[in-house]
């Protein structure tokens, strides 16, 4: 792990928003597809090791390409974090092989385990009958992911999205395996925030990692933007498309990041405790980003926050 450096703020005063970054970037994780993982190899070589590189699983991809990825990942000294999904997995036993198969030959520990957005090619529409299994609890896996979604869901209503929740906090007090959310990115801070509560105060117990988009081109920003976003962060993203001064800012992740972490430093039971980075195209930027704030070498001062890059 990087060394971290404690930033004084504007006011001459520790924190403000320096101790909450801290905390968010201990353990910062960043998502890549199979593709870009053997593309960009010596950009990943910059990533430090140990670090928890999520590989997607494309609509069109393959459980072979996953697996060559996350052998790349570990031979580079980073940890491979596959999407697995349940609408591609044919069975419990085929998906107890791949798991297997990931372990043995990429040193998988770690999956993400989600519905998937493609057909259902076999007994899954979703992954509560994975969880209510125990393939993964008999899979040697140390740590499991799940998706959150904290402004909704298109193909979800709000009482179906609960169910869900509570179905891995079950999952994970009655296996003792490790369970985290990951959300989708976002571009308001308040509705995560406000979401967190709600769902603690619900019964949820996971920690949480607050998906962060990375420091991309407008362009790529507003296309990933329209085609993910939905709720009240969207509207964020709406307003400021016209003004090219406000889009510039949204490009980096910055008041994302000071927004959340002056959050949990008012609240220390909040359940937000890192960020998952999503270079949307922006991979080398995004990755020094993400070095520069474990390091600490950034400037907070008074309600801004500017990570150089």
């Amino acid at each position: 792990m990087l060394q971290k450096v404690s930033r004084i703020d504007g006011n001459g005063l520790k924190g403000g928003g320096s101790s909450g970054l801290a905390r968010l970037a201990d353990g910062m994780t960043i998502e890549i597809n199979p593709r870009d993982t053997v593309k960009h190899v010596d950009l990943l070589k910059d990533l430090p090791r140990g670090t928890r590189v999520f590989v997607t699983r494309l609509p069109k991809g393959s459980f072979e390409e996953s697996l060559a990825a996350c052998m790349v990942l570990r031979d580079l000294g980073l940890a491979p974090v596959p999407h697995v999904t349940a609408r591609t997995t044919i069975s419990l036993a085929d998906l107890g092989r791949e798991l297997e198969l990931f372990a043995t030959q990429a040193g998988v520990e770690q999956i993400l385990m989600i519905a998937g957005t493609v057909e259902p090619q076999g007994a899954f529409a979703d992954t509560g009958p994975i969880f209510g299994s125990n393939v993964l609890a008999s899979s040697g896996l140390k740590r499991i992911f799940v998706a959150g979604h904290p402004e909704g869901h298109p193909d979800a209503n709000a009482d179906a999205l609960h169910r869900a929740l509570m179905l891995k906090n079950e999952f994970a007090a009655r296996t003792g395996l490790a369970v985290e959310i990951v959300t989708q990115f976002f571009f308001d801070a308040a509705p995560i925030v406000a979401w967190e509560k709600r769902i603690r105060a619900s019964g949820n117990r996971l920690p949480i990692h607050a998906g962060l988009h990375g420091v991309t081109g407008i362009t790529s920003l507003v296309k990933h933007g329209m085609a993910c976003g939905v709720g009240a962060s969207l509207k964020v993203l709406s307003a400021r498309a016209s003004n090219l001064l406000q889009m510039a800012m949204l490009q980096s992740p910055d008041d994302l990041a000071l927004g959340l972490a002056r959050a949990i430093e008012v609240d220390p039971q909040s359940l937000l405790g890192h960020v998952h980075l999503f270079p949307l195209g922006g991979l080398e930027r995004t990755i020094r980003w993400g070095n520069t704030v474990q390091q600490g070498q950034y400037d907070l001062k008074g309600d801004v926050l500017k990570v150089q890059i």
